[in-house]
């Protein structure tokens, strides 16, 4: 029975430590009321030629992060 349970954590451990790292461009940055937001382009949106769609998508983050990372630069979430 205990190498059954050592084979589970092994295996729920394993598939838990495989999310998928996403990353962006940050395009620009901006502060409003002290919350701090990367705009980067979107891509989720599909082949649709509506005026619409913004072509931008925001991220919240901390200030930290913020002030980490310059317009231009690769950020991995």
């Amino acid at each position: 029975m205990n190498m059954k349970f050592i084979i589970i954590f092994f295996f729920i451990f394993l598939f838990s430590c495989t999310k998928k790292e996403e990353c962006i461009i940050i395009e620009d940055k901006y502060e409003s009321n002290g919350s701090f937001y990367f705009y980067f382009l979107n891509n989720t949106i599909n082949n649709n030629n509506s005026l619409d769609v913004d072509p931008l998508g925001t991220g919240k983050v901390s200030k930290e992060i913020y002030d980490s990372y310059k317009i231009g630069e690769k950020y991995c979430f």
